[in-house]
Protein backbone atom coordinates (compact mmCIF):
# COMPACT_ATOMS: atom_id res chain seq x y z
CA UNK A 1 0.00 0.00 0.00
CA UNK A 2 1.32 3.78 -0.46
CA UNK A 3 0.76 6.16 1.80
CA UNK A 4 -0.23 10.01 0.39
CA UNK A 5 2.13 12.42 1.82
CA UNK A 6 -0.60 14.16 3.72
CA UNK A 7 -1.61 10.76 5.26
CA UNK A 8 1.41 10.02 6.87
CA UNK A 9 1.86 13.50 8.57
CA UNK A 10 -1.31 13.45 10.01
CA UNK A 11 -1.09 10.41 11.67
CA UNK A 12 2.20 11.11 12.68
CA UNK A 13 0.46 14.24 14.54
CA UNK A 14 -2.19 11.73 15.65
CA UNK A 15 -0.01 9.92 17.67
CA UNK A 16 2.58 12.19 18.95
CA UNK A 17 0.16 13.09 22.62
CA UNK A 18 0.06 9.47 22.86
CA UNK A 19 2.81 8.69 25.53
CA UNK A 20 6.08 7.50 23.98
CA UNK A 21 6.31 4.08 25.85
CA UNK A 22 2.65 3.13 24.34
CA UNK A 23 2.70 5.20 20.41
CA UNK A 24 4.64 1.96 18.75
CA UNK A 25 1.78 -0.14 19.97
CA UNK A 26 -0.90 1.99 19.49
CA UNK A 27 0.31 3.29 15.99
CA UNK A 28 0.64 -0.08 14.84
CA UNK A 29 -3.19 -0.72 15.61
CA UNK A 30 -4.58 2.07 13.93
CA UNK A 31 -2.62 1.70 11.10
CA UNK A 32 -4.44 -1.95 10.85
CA UNK A 33 -7.42 -0.01 10.80
CA UNK A 34 -6.09 2.69 8.38
CA UNK A 35 -5.55 -0.10 6.40
CA UNK A 36 -8.96 -2.24 6.68
CA UNK A 37 -10.36 1.49 5.61
CA UNK A 38 -8.12 1.77 2.67
CA UNK A 39 -7.78 1.09 -0.96
CA UNK A 40 -4.35 0.95 -2.43
CA UNK A 41 -3.83 4.29 -1.44
CA UNK A 42 -4.06 5.25 1.99
CA UNK A 43 -5.59 8.70 2.17
CA UNK A 44 -6.07 11.79 4.29
CA UNK A 45 -10.08 10.35 4.29
CA UNK A 46 -8.23 6.63 5.36
CA UNK A 47 -6.26 7.99 8.29
CA UNK A 48 -9.33 9.94 9.91
CA UNK A 49 -12.00 6.83 9.34
CA UNK A 50 -8.90 4.48 11.14
CA UNK A 51 -8.22 6.61 13.98
CA UNK A 52 -11.93 6.77 15.20
CA UNK A 53 -12.45 3.46 14.32
CA UNK A 54 -9.49 2.43 17.00
CA UNK A 55 -10.20 5.12 19.47
CA UNK A 56 -11.50 2.83 22.27
CA UNK A 57 -14.74 4.32 23.88
CA UNK A 58 -13.20 6.16 26.38
CA UNK A 59 -11.19 7.96 24.09
CA UNK A 60 -13.48 8.71 21.33
CA UNK A 61 -13.86 12.23 22.46
CA UNK A 62 -9.94 12.64 22.98
CA UNK A 63 -9.96 11.55 19.20
CA UNK A 64 -12.84 14.15 18.05
CA UNK A 65 -11.24 16.90 20.02
CA UNK A 66 -7.99 16.43 18.51
CA UNK A 67 -9.17 16.22 15.08
CA UNK A 68 -11.00 19.30 15.54
CA UNK A 69 -7.94 21.09 16.92
CA UNK A 70 -6.12 20.33 13.84
CA UNK A 71 -9.26 21.78 12.03
CA UNK A 72 -10.47 18.97 10.32
CA UNK A 73 -14.23 19.05 9.50
CA UNK A 74 -16.30 15.45 10.77
CA UNK A 75 -19.37 16.62 9.29
CA UNK A 76 -18.58 13.62 6.86
CA UNK A 77 -17.82 11.20 9.65
CA UNK A 78 -21.39 11.56 11.58
CA UNK A 79 -22.07 8.31 10.19
CA UNK A 80 -19.29 6.52 11.60
CA UNK A 81 -19.49 8.55 14.92
CA UNK A 82 -22.80 6.97 15.44
CA UNK A 83 -21.96 3.20 14.54
CA UNK A 84 -18.98 3.53 17.22
CA UNK A 85 -20.52 4.77 20.10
Amino acid sequence: MNWEKDAQELLDELVKPIPIFARPMAKMGIEKKIKEVAGDVITKDAVIRGYLMASPGNMQERAIKLLKSKNIDLSGYEELLEQLK
